[in-house]
């Protein structure tokens, strides 16, 4: 996309760039090349530089004030967008780890924009999990536990910075073991020796990355180092009692396993969100603590937005948010269960009695492609 030779592009401002804000202007190069889109975030100083450097904004005067977008405008771009250009920033930080100037900082500005994203937009967020498509499964599954972490955290009070490093952990825990997770991602043989070596590994590696790259934040690798210990006593790699597994990492552990279960492989398809959250219920008190489970439940429903459910009258519906009561999500009806997609998605209130949700349902069961529904969510 170019910019519109019939408009005198403006030079970009420093007020229009705030680092950690949504970028309210498409941003041009000179010669008419899309730079970032307007609603990315800025996330570091580097790139606000670039912009102000390279930049044009098309058709703004660099005295106008730039205005917020209004809700109802139909222009507005997608929050999938941004977490799209986020899988590229956490991958290009698993795997350039050690040659990644300044990593801690660079971890901890995706965790603060997941946490700004988390409080201006949950229900989007959370749809996010279900619906972005990914490349990488070790990509992917890092972002979603440290998205969900984001959103379960807005009513838990913690210490300065505990939230955002809580998040940093979950970005980084399987740091050292991204390359073997995308291949057990496909993988239906059982584990081999040196595999299964590497996972009782991998939060001792990944601290031992972290460290190597300059993050010394004790909090931090201790977190990593005990992601996978468990209330049972049975986790790994040191196999500590419940009374000494320190309560976030105790949510890691819940928010590693929900994001797990609610992901497909290539050789099955994941649960359905409301079963995963359901077998994840049932085991509290035994296996999770009984409030952190409450909180996931309340925070994110019976069914979460961006699932699908049918709903009494056959239709097939994404829920959008939750409503007046767990079981009557806001939803937006996609088609009918033997019928092609609607034109545009149609709201429905589950709360009337002849479109109650009868059963949630598989993502394949919609047939429709994630920008057809992108824009429920806009911000």
């Amino acid at each position: 996309m170019t910019v519109d030779s019939t408009k005198k592009p403006a030079k970009v401002y420093s007020a229009m760039v705030s680092i950690g804000k949504e970028l309210p202007v498409d941003v041009y190069s000179k010669n008419g090349f899309l730079l970032l889109k307007r609603g990315h975030y800025v996330l570091t100083s580097e790139l606000k530089q670039k912009l102000l450097s390279m930049g044009f904004a098309e058709g703004r005067s660099p005295a106008k004030p730039v205005d917020k977008p209004n809700l109802n405008d139909s222009r507005k771009h997608s929050l999938f967008e941004d977490i799209s250009f986020l899988q590229q920033r956490v991958r290009s930080m698993l795997y350039y780890a050690l040659a990644t100037p300044g990593l801690e900082a660079k971890v901890m500005e995706i965790a603060q924009t997941l946490i700004q994203l988390a409080e201006k937009y949950p229900d989007a967020l959370t749809a996010s999990i279900f619906l972005v498509p990914f490349a990488e499964y070790s990509v992917a599954h890092s972002l979603h536990t440290a998205a969900l972490l984001a959103i379960l955290t807005r009513q838990i009070p913690l210490p300065p910075r505990h939230r955002e490093t809580l998040i940093c952990a979950a970005l980084t825990m399987n740091i050292s073991q991204i390359e073997l997770q995308n291949e057990l991602f496909s993988q239906q043989d059982r584990l081999n020796t040196t595999q299964r070596q590497a996972i009782l590994d991998h939060p001792i590696m990944s601290s031992a990355i972290l460290r190597e790259a300059g993050v010394e934040d004790q909090l931090w690798h201790t977190l990593v180092q005990t992601h996978h210990e468990s209330w049972q006593g049975t986790g790994y790699p040191f196999g500590l009692p419940r009374e000494q597994i320190l309560p976030p990492a105790h949510l890691l552990h819940l928010a590693d396993i929900t994001c797990a279960k609610l992901l497909p492989r290539r050789y099955r398809s994941a649960l359905l969100p409301a079963a995963a959250l359901g077998h994840i219920f049932q085991r509290k008190d035994t296996e999770f603590d009984q409030s952190f489970t409450t909180m996931l439940i309340k925070m994110l429903g019976i069914y979460p937005p961006g699932s699908f459910v049918r709903i009494a009258s056959e239709e097939i519906c994404v829920v959008i948010s939750a409503g007046a009561k767990p079981s009557e999500p806001i939803v937006a009806a996609i088609r009918r269960a033997d019928g092609p997609p609607y034109g545009e998605p149609l709201l429905r209130d589950t709360g009337k009695p002849g479109l109650k949700v009868t059963a949630p349902c598989p993502a394949g069961d919609a047939k429709v492609r994630v920008s057809f529904l992108a824009h429920l969510w806009k911000c």
